[in-house]
């Protein structure tokens, strides 16, 4: 390849380039002093007299009177310079204050040189303030207030004596710059209060985002003034300036237009102010958690029942619930429906006469293996579940083995042997067919003499079934989900393959991930040229590069590719997967999720390669099957936002395609308030109170435009509270807690209520439970339990946000569901890898033994990890924090209080090695080299007693060495993820205090924190810092939320393109994704040649029969050897000679 991109691409070793390059520097700032150097001693370089503020003012009024000064204004003014304002409190001793902080609690002090003129010099300190009034509001000839600022202090609060400011003292200088920003902002936007309300238009927030800076433009055009402070902010968009601020903003306009004139013709205050904007729905007095009478029958048994309380449904929900359960396909689930009794015929013994006439297509059941089979299959009851001796397969061929019929089978599963675990499934009569087949080996099929009888199952059906069992359902142990019950589920893969050669897994124009190297960890976009069928079992590709634009542009965005003639031919085990690549205009805004930096695995192409130089593509490749069209309008699903905080989640999935919200609900004013802020007007319909409240309103009829209607909601998506799962969480047994759990039972309701197509549910890793104590009270299974209950396909899967391009260590786990006749979405694709040394983790326990979901680590990613230091590197370093003022980047500003203590103990913490935290600065390093009392470390033991009332739990490693247990006060990597963001960067928390910076001493920012859960640098969150540290911290990674709003998206396409009404040619064209799989599964692994064993996931034991390894029917890949076994696996029957004989529907293979 041309030296365009640095050499031939497949000699390369190092393809990714890392986004972070920059010039290597080291700025000494003029001052990080957090106290006027006044406070110092010596004070010796003051070419001043040093009085109190009252001597000062009678020496300068003597100057004064004497100077012949014609001056008749109504106020004296005195400059006042070299000066630094302050706070002083027990504290916060003498610590510096930006100007704009003035308003808040506290008193405020200046020190400074008053003079006449820069004549007769005194200096002043510890002057009280008690007002800063500022000038030039109202002329919009004046382009800022810089020479319009004054200070009155207490002392002449009574009188029209001023103080002047002029050039600050340098150790303030830092405080002054932004905070002169910031008075001017007031100016401008209480002048745009005005202006607006002279001209009859009230000023909402959403005004801020573009209005706001052309009428800027338009009042102030060239002016040098103006034009140096619009310099610093360079955007149109200023919400979150105004946000930031708004304590300040709004102090000035109540002072300059009045409180009835700020307040009565502007609704921003009720945004963004009050948060009144939105009025809260009223409540009843029960508190209780409003669930239908099917999910309290599930749920009655948790540890939270007494949470629960059942609301009647009026008639009129009722009808319309059932008219869409009828349409959609869902169980009626009938209030108290659970009683299987009623519904269940008692089983019988089956006649041997229909043992002998067994045929391909009927059910059977057989004991099931015990321990002596060296099955890992153990033995479990779950709630109201007894038949746990049988178990049930579905007859796919007939064979003839030394004179005895032997059986090819599918096995069903019941609901004990899936993700429902121990929990309380609600149809007992219910099987699931899986693809869990006999075919490979001879110990798992099923001899004549072990059938103990012949079922009728009514496939398709309902509980309500006459039919000894129904199923409607097929479940994929390895994939951990249900799809429901289709006729090519009824023969498993060998059946329907039969000796056909293999298909190839991809055709011309699939843009595929590719290993250019087999040993390579990062792959890379190609597109397929040609399939070169070699043999029957062999697939050669050839296949085009599409080499990433970073190689020879490093300001180029990660996922943008360039197209090139460069051709190669792989064999299929060097692709990895599917990706999705489209064609832009060159300089074109690269629209969602393209522009994402390959969140979801899309990649975009605007130049292609011609020689040395890179042309712009006139339009796409013919050959190129490209990724969706984010400009082409779909059928939008009408999404609910439960529990919806503020918004991260839900825009996310809107971001995929597919899901447009409507309506949202959070029982949090300000999270409600923040959700609003960033949504189009008139686009979505908060509920804004508790989700028991919102239940109620529905069951009970009362729909409005916060409470839709039965049938008005396809997507429900939620991440319901999870303290009462999380390990931050010490006491998970309190009231509150209790009732946090109880809203996953809510979540199921509201499912259950309005029976949508899609839905989506997120929390924690810590809703699953593992130990075998707490399996008979995982929420989570019964939460599963209940909605494949009512009939839907359901997936659950383990994601780190990490994977999914996120800069923070944060493992979640999700459920996603569809409807029948609606596909069932794939787990996003893992596009990130993992960091170094990165930890298998498994959650749950199924009755194999094996975990209910894994971390999942993938042998290749298009894309390395986001580490810290690349998610953060356009941030200004902010040091210490103390100005709370960052002018490009508003939210660049710690959220906690950072006292003197505080900041001592902080600064006290090593940089380096980076990772150090408040153990290891005292015990020493992990790996041990103080004594048993501490004191290995860097810190001294006057160091170490500032931390005095911090508790550092020491244990012994080895003899004569400890180490601590605390995370206290630890900085952050900057080559590593960013630490989970949680709801409060607190330092102390033993848990979770790595919050400091690894190069500054101060916690870690909002703006940082918003970077780690993937918010858009434009949109707003509201509230004081800690509020909106809050909201950020218990929201879900952004990128997450756009990976699995793509797949969604893939999902209703597909949908959309088979459903039975038929498209045009027009909407097909819409919907269509060339770049698309039907299976992420299929494409991740394309060799299925040996049997599905329940739960193998990405296990790499082996997949063929091992000789002396035993195994019962039913087979896990994991197996022990049992040298004595009653059963043994035997080699397959590969070159076998065989002969079949087919008589009607019986297939009879005599081996010979």
């Amino acid at each position: 390849m041309s030296d365009l991109f640095g050499g031939d691409e497949s000699e390369s070793d190092d393809v990714f380039v890392s986004p972070v390059r920059r010039p290597i520097r080291v700025e000494i700032p003029a001052s990080t002093l957090g106290t006027p150097r006044a406070y110092y001693e010596p004070f010796d370089d003051m070419q001043a007299p040093i009085m109190t503020e009252a001597k000062a003012l009678a020496a300068l009024a003597r100057v004064q009177r004497g100077a012949d000064d014609d001056d008749d204004d109504d106020y004296i003014s005195y400059d006042l310079d070299d000066y630094a304002v302050y706070q002083d409190r027990e504290y916060y001793p003498c610590e510096m204050r930006s100007l704009h902080q003035l308003e808040r609690a506290g008193q405020h002090y200046f020190c400074g040189i008053l003079s006449i003129k820069g004549q007769n010099p005194i200096f002043v300190k510890h002057v009280p303030i008690a007002f800063m009034p500022v000038g030039n509001y109202g002329d919009l000839s004046e382009h800022t207030v810089r020479d319009e600022i004054w200070l009155q202090s207490e002392l002449n609060r009574r009188s029209n004596v001023y103080y002047k400011l002029g050039k600050p003292a340098k150790e303030y200088v830092r405080f002054y710059k932004p905070s002169l920003w910031v008075l001017d902002l007031a100016k401008h936007f209480v002048d745009f209060l005005k202006v607006m309300q002279e001209n009859r238009r009230p000023v909402s927030l959403n005004l801020f985002r573009r209005t706001f800076r052309d009428w800027l433009t338009e009042a102030h055009g060239d002016a040098p003034a103006f034009i140096e402070w619009a310099k610093q902010f360079p955007r149109t968009d200023f919400r979150t300036a105004v946000v930031a601020n708004i304590s300040y903003l709004h102090k000035e306009a109540i002072g300059v237009l009045g409180e009835r004139e700020t307040y009565s013709h502007h609704p921003i205050w009720s945004e963004i102010w009050t948060f009144s904007r939105y009025k809260p729905q009223p409540a009843a007095t029960d508190r209780r958690t409003v669930v239908t009478q099917y999910i309290f029958d599930c749920f009655a048994e948790t540890l939270f029942k007494e949470q629960l309380t059942v609301v009647p449904m009026s008639a009129s929900t009722e009808k319309l619930r059932k008219k869409l359960i009828r349409e959609r396909h869902l169980e009626l689930a009938l209030p108290s429906a659970l009683d299987t009794s009623l519904i269940t015929p008692p089983l019988s013994t089956t006649a041997d006469e229909h043992i002998k006439n067994i045929k391909p297509g009927d059910t059977i059941s057989t004991h099931r293996d015990d321990e002596l089979s060296g099955t890992k299959w153990k033995r479990e009851i779950s709630r109201g579940f007894q038949d746990a001796d049988r178990w049930f397969a579905l007859v796919q061929k007939v064979h003839i083995r030394k004179r005895v019929r032997v059986f090819d089978v599918i096995w069903y599963y019941r609901p004990v042997d899936t993700l429902c675990g121990l929990m309380k499934y609600p149809w007992e009569n219910e099987l699931f067919l899986s693809d869990h087949c006999s075919c490979e080996s001879e110990t798992c099929k099923i001899r004549e003499d072990e059938v103990l009888g012949v079922h009728d199952v009514d496939f398709g059906g309902t509980p309500t079934t006459t039919a000894e069992f129904f199923c409607r359902q097929t479940y994929m142990p390895e994939e951990r989900k249900w799809i429901s019950l289709g006729r090519e589920h009824m023969r498993c893969e060998h059946v329907r393959q039969g000796g056909a050669s293999r298909e190839p897994l991809y055709q011309a124009g699939d843009t595929l991930l590719v290993l250019l190297k087999p040993r390579d960890s990062i792959a890379e976009p190609c597109e397929l040229v040609t399939v070169i069928q070699e043999t029957e079992t062999q697939i050669l590709y050839q296949l085009r590069q599409l080499v990433r634009r970073r190689r020879a542009d490093p300001q180029a965005r990660p996922n943008e590719l360039v197209y090139t003639n460069s051709l190669f031919e792989c064999k299929e085990e060097r692709i990895i997967g599917r990706c999705h690549v489209r064609v832009f205009p060159a300089g074109s805004n690269i629209p969602t999720p393209y522009d994402r930096d390959g969140v979801g695995c899309f990649f975009y192409m605007t130049h292609r390669q011609d020689g040395d130089t890179l042309e712009p593509l006139a339009s796409a490749p013919t050959t190129l099957r490209q990724g969706f069209d984010p400009e082409a309008e779909i059928p939008r699903l009408r999404g609910f936002d439960l529990f919806c905080g503020g918004g991260n989640f839900g825009r996310g999935l809107e971001e995929g395609g597919a899901i447009k919200m409507k309506w949202a609900n959070d029982y949090d004013k300000l999270a409600v308030h923040s959700y609003m802020a960033n949504v189009p007007s008139g686009t979505v319909t908060p509920f804004f109170g508790s989700i028991d409240d919102l239940q109620r309103s529905a069951m009970l009829g009362k729909f409005s435009d916060a409470v839709p209607a039965i049938g008005e909601v396809d997507f429900v998506s939620g991440g319901s509270p999870c303290p009462g799962f999380s390990r931050l969480t010490n006491d998970k047994t309190t009231a509150a807690q209790r009732k946090n759990q109880s809203l996953v039972a809510s979540f199921g309701s509201f499912i259950d209520l309005y029976r949508p197509k899609y839905g989506l549910l997120e929390n924690v890793p810590g809703i699953v439970h593992k130990k075998e104590s707490s399996r008979a009270q995982d929420i989570f299974s019964q939460l599963i339990c209940a909605i494949v209950g009512l009939g839907y396909q359901a997936e659950f899967f383990f994601l780190d946000a990490s994977s999914c391009g996120s800069p923070q260590r944060r493992s979640r786990v999700f459920l996603a569901f569809a409807a029948p006749g609606c596909r069932l979405p794939a787990k996003p694709t893992i596009t990130h890898a993992h960091p170094p040394n990165t930890r298998a983790q498994s959650l749950g326990m199924l009755p194999t033994g094996e975990s209910m979901a894994e971390r999942e680590m993938p042998r290749a990613t298009p894309f390395d990890y986001i580490s810290a230091a690349e998610a953060t590197a356009d941030l200004p370093a902010i040091d210490d924090s103390r100005p709370d003022t960052c002018v490009l980047f508003p939210d660049h500003r710690v959220a906690v209080g950072m006292t003197y203590t505080q900041r001592l103990r902080v600064s006290l913490i090593p940089k380096h090695p980076w990772g150090m935290n408040l153990a290891e600065a005292w015990f020493g390093p992990k790996k041990g080299r103080g004594g048993g009392g501490g004191g290995g470390g860097v810190l001294t033991k006057a160091e170490q007693a500032c931390f005095n009332t911090v508790r550092i739990e020491g244990i012994k490693a080895k003899p004569g060495q400890q180490k601590s247990r605390t995370n206290a006060y630890g900085r952050q990597w900057p080559n590593r993820l960013m630490e989970t963001i949680v709801t409060t960067a607190n330092p102390c928390d033993s848990k979770n205090g790595r919050t400091i910076h690894w190069s500054e001493d101060r916690p870690t920012s909002i703006m940082e924190a918003r970077r780690a859960q993937g918010f858009r640098d434009d949109e707003v969150v509201l509230g004081a810092a800690s509020t909106q540290f809050k909201i950020v911290g218990n929201s879900v990674a952004r990128e997450v939320a756009v990976a699995l709003g793509a797949v969604f998206r893939e999902a209703w396409a597909e949908t959309l393109r088979t459903s039975q009404q038929g498209l045009g040619a027009a909407a097909a064209t819409a919907v269509t994704d060339n770049s698309s799989s039907t299976s992420v599964s299929a494409s991740l692994s394309p060799s299925r040649e040996a049997s599905r064993a329940p739960w193998g996931g990405a296990s790499t034991a082996p997949t063929t029969p091992t000789p002396g390894l035993s195994t019962g029917k039913r087979q896990s890949f994991l197996v022990v050897e049992l040298p004595d076994s009653k059963r043994r696996r035997v080699p397959s029957s590969k070159g076998q000679e065989r002969i079949t004989y087919v008589d009607l529907d019986v297939s009879l293979d005599i081996d010979v």
